[in-house]
C-alpha cells in the first residue's frame, strides 16, 4: 500500500488533507524522518517545491519515495478524499 506525506505546515494541513495523510512539516522532517514507514511513500506539499526537497531527504534514506509535484488543490479534482483536523 502507498503512504502518503504530507509535508506542508500543520496549519495548511488542518485547512484540509488527503484522507489518511500522515502530516511532518518539511522543516521536521530531518528529525523524525523515522516515523515515516519504508514502505512506497507519495509525498505532497501545496506546489510541489517542498514535496521534491522531502522526496530527496528520504530517498537518501533508502526510502522508495514518489514526489507529486501537482498542486495540493488539485486534489479535488482528480477525485482524493480530502478531510479536516477538528
Amino acid at each position: 500500500p502507498v503512504h502518503v506525506l504530507d509535508v506542508r505546515r500543520t496549519g495548511e494541513f488542518d485547512k484540509g488533507h488527503i484522507e489518511g495523510a500522515q502530516n511532518i512539516p518539511l522543516h521536521e522532517l530531518l528529525s523524525r524522518h523515522d516515523e515515516v514507514p519504508r514502505s512506497e511513500v507519495w509525498v505532497h506539499c501545496a506546489g510541489g517545491y517542498r514535496a521534491s526537497i522531502a522526496a530527496s531527504v528520504l530517498a537518501a534514506q533508502g526510502v522508495p519515495v514518489v514526489a507529486v509535484d501537482d498542486s495540493f488543490d488539485s486534489a479535488t479534482s482528480v477525485g482524493l478524499p480530502i478531510a479536516s483536523a477538528s
